[in-house]
């Protein structure tokens, strides 16, 4: 149910369901998962009507802007003024410059900026003056945890030390409140079978060798892992391209994407939930396995510790 919360708290504040005003806007960049899961949550309160900003490569970034200035004037016409965008960024920017009441909720790549990796909104010039813009505009911001307003990154060298969208963004006045995502406990059952504990798995969806998950999400420290400790079974899941990565060593398997329910299967068969990423905003796979029964090893990064 991800952030439930957040209907509960916002919709707090707001006035009958019957006034149009009601009516929630939810922009995003891309669906994600966890944008869903916002989705059908909030759904059980308000309607809503989606936007999703991002539709191609970088070069159609002027045609995106002007398919979310017709999609918002459409929206003012009929008097709908609230918004919620997950992530700030370009798809917040015509929002707050036109007035509408836009509450951001700010979930880990809007708050850090890793060149090393290629990972981080604030790293990009154009990127970061439309987060500036935009968090400085908004009727309020909604980290879902309070370590994305301000963090030091001990963790690596991909980065800046001082991290945070706060340290970025100097003068911000927008008030702010924390929303952590919430999960439904039904949806992760606590399995009654024993599982081996010398077994270990990841959720690291999109990685592919080299590329900015593979090193995010910790996945060479991984397999580095597992060369290291051969009583060990490592999974990984949520590779692009299952078959992309080779030599790796015998006791470590890389799986594809997967269904809830596989994943849940996957959950209940491993020990261990390991978690050594260089950023993550709030980890749902993380909360997903401990759920589960998993044992937690992650890296002292924002909120998962």
């Amino acid at each position: 149910m991800s952030t439930l919360c957040i209907a509960h708290r916002i919709f707090a504040s707001m006035s009958s369901p019957k006034d149009p005003k009601k009516h929630l806007l939810y922009l995003y960049p891309r669906r994600f998962h966890f944008v869903a899961k916002d989705i059908e949550a909030l759904q059980r309160h308000r309607s809503i009507t989606e936007h999703q900003f991002n539709t191609g490569p970088k070069w159609l970034l002027p045609l995106d802007y002007l398919r979310q200035f017709l999609f918002l004037t459409i929206h003012l016409l009929k008097g709908h003024r609230n918004v919620i965008a997950h992530f700030a960024g370009h798809h917040t920017v015509l929002p707050t410059a036109l007035g509408f009441k836009v509450r951001i909720i700010i979930a880990g790549s809007d708050a850090c900026s890793f060149p090393g990796i290629h990972y981080g909104s604030f790293r990009k010039p154009l990127m970061r003056l439309a987060i500036a813009f935009s968090m400085r505009r908004a009727a309020q911001l909604l980290p879902v945890h309070r370590s994305l307003v301000r963090f030091e990154n001990g963790f690596s060298d991909f980065g800046p030390r001082e991290q945070g969208y706060a340290r970025f963004i100097t003068d911000l006045r927008t008030p702010s409140m924390e929303v952590p995502y919430g999960f439904d406990v039904e949806a992760w059952p606590l399995p009654a079978e024993e599982r081996d504990p010398r077994t270990v798995l990841c959720v690291a969806t999109g990685v592919e060798p080299g590329n900015a998950v593979h090193f995010r999400k910790g996945v060479d420290l991984i397999i580095a892992s597992a060369r290291s400790l051969p009583e060990h079974r490592f999974t990984v899941v949520g590779a692009a391209r299952a078959d992309a990565y080779h030599e790796l060593p015998p006791n470590m398997r890389i799986l594809g994407g997967c269904s809830p329910a596989e994943l849940r299967e996957l959950y209940a068969d491993h020990g261990i939930y390991v978690q050594p990423s260089v950023m993550e905003g709030f980890p749902n796979a993380l909360c997903e396995a401990m759920l589960m029964g998993c044992i937690p090893i992650a890296s002292g990064v924002t909120s998962m510790p």
